[in-house]
């Protein structure tokens, strides 16, 4: 990972239906790289899982045939396809609420000069969810 970073999924929201957030805007203002980035998804296990899902499965909140299953409540992924990825929550209800994020990455080596990472809080780190 030359010029890579490690997105968090609803930075400091978190990957929840307890909190309004528009995560298709959120993924919309990132240059995502293949083989550089990464996404991290905290999330309440209790409540909640990550799917790695298709196209078709995102757009209905298909949970019942993912293309990865994610359960421990602090996901890393690498991105390593250029194109697109989608990630639903594994309860429906929330899907189809919103708890779902489509991402596109680039293999275009002139982004990985000019892009900026994730926001840092005033502290200097990265503001990370807390689902203890």
């Amino acid at each position: 990972m030359v010029n890579g970073f490690v997105w968090n999924v609803g930075d400091a929201a978190g990957w929840s239906s307890q909190t309004p957030y528009d995560y298709t805007y959120w993924s919309m203002g990132i240059s995502f790289l293949v083989g550089d980035d990464s996404l991290r998804f905290i999330y309440d296990r209790n409540t909640t899982n990550v799917l790695e899902v298709t196209s078709t499965n995102y757009l209905s909140c298909d949970t019942t045939s993912p293309l990865a299953a994610y359960n421990t409540r602090n996901e890393t992924v690498p991105i390593t396809k250029e194109g697109y990825q989608y990630f639903i929550s594994g309860n429906p209800i929330d899907c189809n609420n919103g708890l779902k994020v489509g991402i596109w990455a680039s293999n275009s080596s002139y982004v990985r000069f000019w892009r900026s990472g994730p926001a840092y809080g005033p502290d200097g780190y990265i503001n990370v969810p807390n689902f203890d």
